[in-house]
């Protein structure tokens, strides 16, 4: 329970400094780029609880599909 609450801190605190980073970075793409970490941020929690089918949900449609819209 420990080690669950430690990983969700440092997710946590990697995906503010992300989240930091997308409204401070003045190109576009790159700013995308720091959101792909987000959003692989939102993903961990249900990694470290052990739900992987709801995670990878995550990543296929936030990563994949919002990501492709919002660059191209």
């Amino acid at each position: 329970m420990v080690a669950q609450n430690i990983a969700f801190g440092i997710v946590a605190a990697i995906m503010v400094w992300g989240a930091l980073r997308v409204v401070t970075v003045s190109n576009v793409v790159h700013a995308a780029l720091w959101l792909v970490l987000v959003l692989a941020g939102v993903a961990a929690p249900y990694v470290i609880l052990s739900s992987d089918v709801v995670a990878i949900t995550q990543g296929l449609v936030y990563i994949g599909a919002v990501m492709v819209l919002f660059v191209f």
